[in-house]
C-alpha cells in the first residue's frame, strides 16, 4: 500500500497548522490499522500430550496456563508420561524447573488435540539455549486406535523386514499405522556390504483396547547394526463427548 501526501494550500497559518495536524493524525490512524490488520495473530491453543525420552529428563517443567506455576514433567523408561493439558499461545515451552530457562520448544498443529511429544538431546550439547529436539506426534484415537501398531525410525539406518505377515519398508521418521490386533512377530534387517543383517526382532502382544508405539533408535554402539527400541504401549485416550446442543 502506497500513501501520498499532496501539497496543503492555506491562507491562515493556523488553518494550515490545524489541517496539517488532523492529515497527520488520520494517516497514523489509516496506517496503523494497516498494520495491526497485517500482522500475524497468534491465536491460543488447546490440547493434551504426553511426553517420551529414551532417556528419562529430570527438572523439566511447563505452565499449563497463563498465570499458573509451572508443572514438572514426569518420565517413563517404558511407557507414555501421564498426560497433561495445555492452554495458551504457541509454541509450547518446557523449561528448566529450578531456573526457568526455556530448554525445548514444542510446535503442535492446531488441528491436533492429543499429542505425543518425543525429545532427543540436540548434540554435541550446547552450552546456552535449547537443549532438546521436539518431534510431535498426533497420538488420538482416530490416527492410532486400538490392534494398531505404529512404528518411528529414528535408527539411521535402512530397515525392512515383516510386521506378522505384512512385507514392510520403513522410511525415516514415522511410518503409517499397521493393524496387528492381539498379537504380530516383527523382523527387520538392514543391507552392509552386500549382506543383510537382522537389526530387530520381537513379537508385540496386545490386551483388548491396547495400541502399541515402537521406537527404533540409532545402535547403542558405533559401527552395530542392531538398533535401540522402546516399545511404549497403551490404550487410547477416550475422545471429547460432544457438545450437547440447547434448545
Amino acid at each position: 500500500m502506497a500513501f501520498f501526501v499532496g501539497r496543503l494550500s492555506c491562507r491562515r497559518h493556523g488553518a494550515c497548522k490545524t489541517r496539517a495536524l488532523r492529515f497527520v493524525g488520520l494517516a497514523a490512524w489509516i496506517f496503523s490499522d494497516f498494520a495491526s490488520a497485517q500482522a500475524p495473530r497468534v491465536s491460543d491453543q488447546a490440547f493434551h500430550f504426553t511426553v517420551f525420552s529414551a532417556r528419562p529428563l529430570a527438572d523439566l517443567a511447563f505452565v499449563p496456563r497463563a498465570g499458573a506455576p509451572p508443572v514438572k514433567l514426569v518420565f517413563y523408561p517404558t511407557a507414555r508420561s501421564p498426560r497433561y493439558e495445555f492452554r495458551g499461545a504457541p509454541p509450547l515451552r518446557l523449561v528448566d524447573g529450578p531456573s526457568g530457562a526455556v530448554l525445548a520448544e514444542a510446535v503442535v498443529p492446531p488441528e491436533i488435540r492429543e499429542a505425543l511429544l518425543l525429545l532427543t538431546p540436540i548434540e554435541p550439547s550446547p552450552t546456552s539455549g535449547l537443549r532438546y529436539r521436539v518431534a510431535v506426534l498426533d497420538d488420538g484415537a482416530a490416527r492410532h486406535g486400538p490392534g494398531g501398531l505404529a512404528i518411528i525410525n529414528f535408527s539411521g539406518l535402512t530397515l525392512s523386514g515383516f510386521v506378522g505377515r505384512s512385507e514392510v519398508t520403513l522410511k525415516e521418521g514415522l511410518n503409517p499405522t499397521l493393524a496387528v490386533g492381539h498379537s504380530a512377530k516383527v523382523q527387520f534387517r538392514t543391507p552392509f556390504k552386500g549382506r543383510s543383517y537382522q537389526s530387530y526382532t520381537d513379537t508385540v502382544e496386545l490386551n483388548k483396547n491396547e495400541r502399541a508405539l515402537l521406537i527404533l533408535f540409532p545402535p547403542f554402539y558405533k559401527g552395530s547394526l542392531e538398533v535401540q527400541s522402546r516399545l511404549l504401549i497403551d490404550e487410547p485416550p477416550a475422545a471429547p463427548a460432544p457438545a450437547r446442543r440447547e434448545r
